[in-house]
């Protein structure tokens, strides 16, 4: 099938051609674009901003830390201006969304996250609602610009990254998702064969599974979480007073949509080539070294701090506590393939748990396979810190199978009291393990018993 047969039938399958007649009556209108501040959320926002300003919309991009909108934000930046339309990308599909339909002409949500709650009211582009599809926000965009007729080789190379930084492509161990392979094979095999070859060079955040080889999109899609903050708001601006008023995530953002008006990516064959044709690689450079700094140190603290906890089914589950451990939840992802080498031939959950330096806690998950569901358990973990806390808008929580979050941030729980609800979390989900309650089983991520 050509990728635009299937772009077709997804649209049509899924009742997504209201969400692409409500983009096509964009022209004239005021647009306000709120993404996720990782590689993801920062290629969509760039795929999505020149869709609109390809119909002829008026476009402001917001890069707000937390993972999910929050209300009270949304009421601010709509107070500032008079908005026809806003476009969440990659913050998750959140039931609650429902709640903001109305206060704008168009309220669209696009992203590729497993539902958190029952989204009816939203203009909603997401292929993981009741299915579980390995994509990401940018090739969602991507096929919604292309179902509207706009194509270009930079939004390609947009998507790609996006795909490659959640983990959807691995060019280096020639694994493409299903979902997204006639894309990879017409719009990127053949003209972008210099970014997904083979090459031996330092082995990225991406090499959790094999060391040997990486690629250059490898590295740009790590070099881009270094700049941005990786969704995880790593920066640099005490580190150097060159980058102390710097904003990470618009100047990775910024840098993306710089470079589409002068697209050399053909002369890219290392990384330094790709750094040589942005718009300030000594600054590029120079934060780069941080990230790579740090990313040795957490990996020494890794190897020391780590212990195995308990045992699901056949999947080990390892814990680490910190304290300001930066670069936590990338490195862990590496870090998880030495796990599962001591496991042998059990699967793994690695938790990291980070004390960090502004007084919030931050739970990050990654796992080998998906039996335990890793963002089932910091979504209930959130709803649960929720309930006994409040602070709706600073503590948030979720993510996929493999790989999810869950941050207190500002909201003045404590480390123990936080670690407290998660001790008893796990203690739920222990006596479920211990049951065939199949119904609890699946609600607790415990998915392995509901095969």
């Amino acid at each position: 099938m050509s990728y635009k047969s299937f772009i077709e039938e997804e649209f049509k399958k899924n009742n997504w051609v209201p969400v692409a007649d409500s983009f096509k009556d964009m022209e004239g209108d005021n647009v306000l674009i709120f993404t996720h501040d990782d590689p993801d959320g920062l290629t969509a926002g760039v795929i999505l901003k020149k869709l609109v300003e390809e119909i002829g919309g008026k476009v402001t991009v917001k890069l707000p830390p937390t993972y999910e909108l929050d209300e009270g934000l949304l009421d601010s930046e709509l107070a500032k201006d008079d908005y026809d339309a806003v476009i969440v990308s990659d913050k998750g599909t959140m039931g609650y969304y429902d709640d903001y339909v109305g206060k704008v002409d168009k309220f669209i949500v696009i992203d590729h996250h497993p539902p958190i709650g029952e989204v009816k009211e939203c203009l909603l582009i997401n292929p993981n609602v009741g299915a579980y599809y390995g994509c990401s926000t940018s090739y969602m965009a991507h096929m919604l610009m292309t179902y509207l007729g706009y194509e270009s080789k930079y939004d390609d190379y947009m998507a790609l990254v996006g795909l490659k930084g959640d983990w959807a492509v691995k060019p280096a161990m020639d694994d493409i998702s299903d979902y997204v392979k006639d894309f990879y094979q017409e719009r990127i095999t053949g003209t972008f064969d210099n970014l997904i070859k083979k090459i031996e060079s330092r082995p990225t955040m991406f090499e959790f599974m094999q060391r040997e080889v990486t690629t250059l999109v490898n590295q740009i899609s790590e070099l881009y979480f270094a700049l941005g903050g990786g969704g995880f708001q790593y920066f640099y601006n005490d580190r150097d007073s060159d980058l102390a008023d710097l904003d990470h995530a618009l100047f990775s953002f910024e840098v993306m949509e710089d470079q589409r008006e002068n697209f050399n990516y053909s002369r890219w064959n290392t990384l330094d080539d790709f750094i040589d044709d942005t718009t300030d690689p000594k600054k590029v450079i120079k934060i780069f070294d941080y990230f790579k700094s740090d990313w040795e140190k957490t990996m020494k603290l890794f190897s020391g701090k780590t212990d195995l906890i308990e045992t699901f089914g056949n999947t080990d589950i390892y814990k680490f506590e910190g304290e300001n451990i930066l670069l936590m939840p990338m490195a862990g992802s590496i870090y998880n393939n030495d796990l599962s080498e001591k496991s042998g031939d059990n699967e793994v959950l690695f938790i990291m748990i980070n004390a960090e330096p502004a007084g919030g806690v931050h739970f990050s998950l990654r796992a080998t396979s998906p039996n335990i569901h890793a963002g089932k358990i910091c979504s209930n973990l959130s709803a649960l810190l929720v309930e006994k806390f409040g602070h709706k808008d600073q503590i948030t929580g979720g993510g996929h199978p493999f790989a999810a979050e869950c941050k207190t941030r500002n909201s003045g729980v404590s480390y123990e009291d936080a670690l407290e609800v998660f001790n008893n979390l796990l203690e739920d989900m222990k006596t479920v393990a211990g049951t065939e309650d199949i119904a609890k089983a699946k609600e607790l991520g415990l998915d392995y018993i509901t095969e």
